[in-house]
């Protein structure tokens, strides 16, 4: 083959409101919107010098149909943090803004939190767990295992075997 992607670039979702999505993606996840265009979209970016745009919201057209989970197409998108602290504090902040959760889980290769934004699509904050961590608990880390709304309300440590940096 005579090319190799380097990596997923971004992402394009349609909104129902642009107001409404935008405050949600710049105020709840907090990704700086960096630019807009005659088109009416909105491009965010945590490093526009690393990725000019992560994310890019545009407006849908009128009186079109909400996602729903059984249908084809995208099941989610998913944003990676540095520590299980800010997968913490992701929580608390999600919590707070009353947004939708469908469920968190310990996946043996990461810590996730899966959530859906004002237009129904669902999202995914996850930080990643060590290898020489995962191995201990998981037979196979591209699973899904336990909830974790415990160690993300701090009522429990992490889990032996399961501990994010």
């Amino acid at each position: 083959m005579g090319f190799t992607i380097k990596r997923v670039g971004h992402l394009v979702l349609r909104a129902k409101d642009m107001q409404r999505s935008r405050r949600f993606f710049e105020q709840v996840l907090g990704l700086p919107a960096v630019a807009e265009n005659e088109r009416g979209m909105v491009f965010f970016s945590t490093n526009v010098k690393d990725n000019h745009h992560m994310l890019a919201l545009m407006p849908a057209k009128e009186g079109v149909a909400m996602p729903t989970p059984d249908q084809v197409g995208m099941q989610h998108v998913s944003f990676e943090l540095d520590s299980f602290a800010e997968l913490q504090e992701a929580w608390r902040v999600l919590k707070k803004h009353d947004v939708p959760i469908d469920h968190t889980v310990y996946h043996g290769i990461t810590k996730s939190i899966y959530f859906y934004d004002p237009d129904g699509n669902r999202l995914e904050l996850y930080c990643n767990v060590p290898e020489e961590e995962y191995r201990k608990s998981t037979p196979q880390p591209y699973s899904r295992y336990n909830a974790i709304e415990d160690e993300l309300e701090g009522r429990t440590p992490q889990r032996e075997g399961t501990v994010a940096p």
